[in-house]
């Protein structure tokens, strides 16, 4: 893993092309209901920037880091421990990830491992506790909706099994 600190970066560069990080948070839906200077300020806080080769461990089941990730670039894949050749999701960018720990503390749940080269915005909760309450709002609205989705989607599988 590589770590490229936000207040540090003037490009981000993935493969043969760069992104502006002015620009960074743009593409990613999670971010769509921050303002321009809301996104400015969150690249310029302890938020970072990581990157994972293929193969490489983002988070390890049982982990009590409390770290969310954002898919910028890339495959992940998620499995259990009880189950390791088992993919549970695979998750493309803009894909949220370790929002549980992240809201709860609780240790990690699953195990996501990079299938190719990713890139992932990184948040952790001291980080957060210093954005103003309005952004610290709007990325808890926003873990909502993810959380929400997720359930939808669980609810739509047992529904399918029904059948």
């Amino acid at each position: 893993m590589d770590r490229i600190l936000g207040t540090d970066i003037d490009h981000l560069v993935t493969g043969s092309f760069a992104v502006a990080t002015n620009q960074l948070l743009d593409t990613i839906a999670f971010f769509k209901i921050f303002s321009s200077e809301e996104k400015r300020i969150i690249l310029e806080s302890e938020s970072y920037f990581e990157s994972f080769e293929p193969g490489e461990q983002i988070i390890a089941e049982g982990g009590q880091d409390n770290n969310l990730y954002i898919i910028i670039k890339g495959t992940a894949v998620v499995t259990k421990s009880s189950h390791p050749d088992h993919v549970i999701t695979t998750l493309v960018g803009g894909a949220v990830m370790g929002e549980l720990s992240f809201l709860t503390r609780r240790p990690r749940s699953s195990n996501v491992m990079a299938a190719e080269k990713v890139v992932c915005f990184s948040l952790n909760r001291e980080t957060m506790a210093l954005l103003d309450s309005n952004m610290q709002h709007k990325i808890k609205d926003q873990l909502i909706e993810v959380l929400i989705g997720r359930l939808d989607a669980m609810n739509n599988v047992y529904l399918n099994l029904l059948h």
